[in-house]
């Protein structure tokens, strides 16, 4: 699975209290994001891959959104999800400009990475 390169649990204590799901069985993996507006992403890939949940906010509910198969857009309801380059995830909404945002290592440095200009991600 090319897209998952780089994809692995948490490997310290707080990257691990960042997650709400890792008890959850069909877990593989976790990315987060810095988007240009100010907002992180907090990305779980699941079961084969082909499932994203994506919180917006630490007590946000997770949007599910799914591909049919590797390197294939992730659909869900009102919202599109392509992975690039395997740092950089594009939100795609309808009546809404696409919204690219850059892979930060933790969520807790995303938002010093915004608020410095250091995150890269653009809006499309």
């Amino acid at each position: 699975m090319p897209g998952l390169l780089g994809c692995s649990p948490a490997t310290n204590k707080s990257e691990a209290e960042a997650s709400r799901d890792r008890q959850m069985p069909d877990f593989i993996g976790e990315h987060f994001y810095a988007c240009p507006d100010g907002s992180r992403l907090d990305v779980d890939f699941l079961g084969d891959g082909l499932t994203l949940d994506i919180k917006t906010n630490p007590n946000a509910a997770p949007v599910r959104v799914k591909s049919p198969a590797s390197g294939l857009t992730y659909v869900g309801q009102n919202l599109n999800v392509s992975i690039s380059g395997g740092d950089r995830i594009t939100l795609k909404r309808p009546g809404a400009r696409a919204m690219a945002c850059k892979r930060v290592l933790a969520y807790r440095d995303a938002a010093h990475k915004v608020a410095s200009g250091q995150a890269a991600g653009s809006a499309a």
